[in-house]
């Protein structure tokens, strides 16, 4: 009941915003086989009729808002709108052609119904930029670092929609198994396809180091050199950018997983520099910001 009454919401600021030519397109959710929520585009109030939300509305839709001209709305669940928040913080969006439905998110599940990858240990439950705000009273925040005071104060939710409690209970024990074996068998299941990258709102190059001066071909045999080099290259690059929204490692079809890695480094920056990637427009991104009293201190 509550995924209809959420989709009535959404349905209702998508018509309203295309009848009234605030926007071109309204990206969301409709649903797709085997019960999932797949990406979709709404050009005319007749087409609203098709947005769907539930548990299934897996994809971060952030990455369709670049290299468009077009004036957007967009559903965006808490990790889709820290994504939003990091792409305008690196100059790729321009906030002023964008609307956010930002949508409450309890997490979203796999077609065997375990959590989603990313979403058994998300800490944000609530997006924290959205133009407008579609609740979830169940909804509880566990994390201290969102809250009224990063919500415009015209959009805020009311006090009894964001509640707050201890989360010890529901903390995620910390994974401290960093040896290189387990990184070897995870490079030896990859393919080198690629789908992490695509799927990332944060792979946004038109051309990736690893092909740059490369041949347009691939041996049969990918070297684990080659691997390595790609998935520590694009953790690294993902350093302070991550919104942990785990859709590399949904996306892959050899069941890899290094996301690991990018969470280990993501606490590094967030212990570091305290800063949580996505979390508040106003703040500089530590590692795309000079200062003369950096730390520099090494990552690995």
């Amino acid at each position: 009941m509550i995924y209809e009454n959420q989709t009535k919401e959404i349905r209702t600021h998508a018509n309203r915003l295309l009848e009234h030519g605030t926007v071109d397109v309204v990206i969301g959710y409709t649903s797709g086989e085997n019960g999932l929520q797949i990406p979709y585009f709404a050009r005319t109030p007749e087409d609203v009729s098709k947005i769907e939300w539930g548990n299934n509305a897996k994809q971060n839709l952030a990455a369709y808002l670049l290299h468009r001209e077009e004036r957007v709305g967009i559903v965006a669940k808490p990790c889709d709108s820290r994504a939003i928040v990091q792409l305008i913080a690196e100059g790729q969006l321009n906030r002023d052609r964008i609307f956010i439905i930002g949508v409450d998110c309890g997490g979203m599940i796999d077609e065997s119904g375990h959590p989603r990858p990313g979403c058994a240990e998300c800490r944000v439950h609530v997006p924290p930029l959205f133009d407008v705000h579609v609740a979830n009273e169940n909804i509880t925040q566990c994390d201290a670092s969102i809250s009224s005071e990063h919500i415009s104060q015209d959009n805020a939710p009311s006090s009894d929609k964001l509640k707050s409690q201890d989360c010890a209970a529901d903390a995620i024990s910390e994974d401290n198994n960093f040896s290189l074996e387990r990184f070897r068998n995870e490079i030896d299941k990859c393919i080198l396809c690629y789908a992490c990258r695509q799927t990332c709102y944060g792979c946004y190059c038109q051309t990736c180091f690893v092909e740059r001066g490369a041949p347009n071909w691939l041996p049969a045999k990918i070297e684990s050199g080659a691997k390595m080099t790609f998935h520590l290259g694009r953790a690294m690059h993902l350093a302070g950018r991550c919104v942990e929204c785990g859709g590399c490692e949904a996306a892959c079809a050899s069941d890899v997983n290094l996301r690991y890695i990018i969470k280990e480094i993501m606490g590094f920056v967030e212990d570091t520099y305290g800063y949580q990637a996505g979390m508040d427009l106003e703040v500089t991104p530590p590692l795309v910001a000079y200062k003369s009293d950096d730390k520099e201190i090494g990552f690995l």
